[in-house]
């Protein structure tokens, strides 16, 4: 059976309320109804589950799950109003597409979402699939969803559900790893070509705000002090004029990779089982790979 990597992100849910009227009198929580919103949602007809999305796509909660602090399913999407011919790679041959144009192809995104109380944290393992739904597609979803539920039981609506995105170990850290660097790219504030040394400042008005230096290092050699100290000037409280940094190199395999300050979100790859028949990602298979990572997390 054919595998593919599938990327898993980490988010941490968050509930912003509004104790008043006062738009300033806010109280963050993590969002512990999570699991009761979506199990609310589950029980609906399935019509009351769509959520419509931009570029006529809808999305739904189709499977959803509790095993003590852990929940878990997934979602599914699809285009509609969509409806190009099929085309056969094999043969070259075309024919019409048999569905019709209120129907579309089903994309699938499963989550597995872990309740910590212990450290005051509500989980989210998100698949990132670019053709299924988003992270801001899922908070559009919860919001909708769990005010409904809250009106159902009488409870203030008045909040709103965000997320944060989980960092990985710091830069210095992941910088660390990398075996060379090769590549650094350094976003400047414009303002720097004019200054006494460069003295560009008449001449900047059509550039864009940021510019970009790039440093790279001689065929063989490795520029990572220089990352380092790159990045402590960045890290300064009183530093306005780097906005970001981003540092290309090997990893310890021997792999290209880059790390970036302004991309530091965690992250990690399960090699998931494919169907053969539809080429979809087997879900228990999915999420019992995803469960692993929440678990350990």
């Amino acid at each position: 059976m054919k595998t593919k990597d599938t990327k898993i992100q980490f988010y941490s849910l968050i509930k912003r309320e509004w104790k008043s009227a006062n738009q300033e009198d806010i109280v963050e929580t993590p969002f512990y109804e999570v699991s009761d919103a979506l199990e609310y949602v589950s029980k609906l007809a399935k019509k009351k589950r769509f959520y419509d999305l931009k570029n006529d796509k809808f999305c739904f909660l189709d499977t959803f799950s509790i095993d003590k602090n852990f929940c878990s399913g997934f979602f599914k999407s699809a285009r509609n109003e969509f409806r190009p011919n099929l085309i056969n790679k094999l043969t070259g041959n075309e024919r019409k597409n048999p569905k019709e144009k209120t129907e579309g192809d089903i994309e699938k995104t499963h989550f597995v979402i872990r309740t910590d109380e212990t450290n005051n944290e509500v989980y989210l393992f998100l698949e990132h699939n670019h053709t299924g739904i988003s992270i801001q597609n899922l908070m559009g979803y919860l919001n909708k969803f769990s005010r409904a539920y809250a009106a159902k039981n009488n409870t203030s609506s008045r909040f709103t559900i965000t997320f944060q995105m989980i960092a990985r170990n710091n830069f210095l850290t992941e910088l660390d790893k990398l075996e060379r660097t090769k590549i650094a790219e350094i976003h400047v504030d414009k303002q720097i070509l004019g200054n006494d040394f460069l003295n560009f400042s008449n001449r900047t008005v059509s550039i864009q705000q940021d510019v970009l230096l790039k440093v790279k290092a001689e065929r063989s050699e490795d520029i990572k002090n220089f990352a380092v100290d790159i990045y402590n000037k960045f890290s300064g409280k009183k530093n306005e004029s780097i906005s970001k940094i981003r540092i290309y190199g090997q990893d310890e395999n021997g792999n290209e990779t880059f790390i970036d300050t302004s991309f530091m979100g965690q992250v990690d790859f399960i090699p998931a089982k494919l169907d053969d028949d539809t080429g979809e990602a087997v879900t228990q298979d999915l999420l019992n790979g995803i469960r692993k990572i929440a678990n350990s997390f």
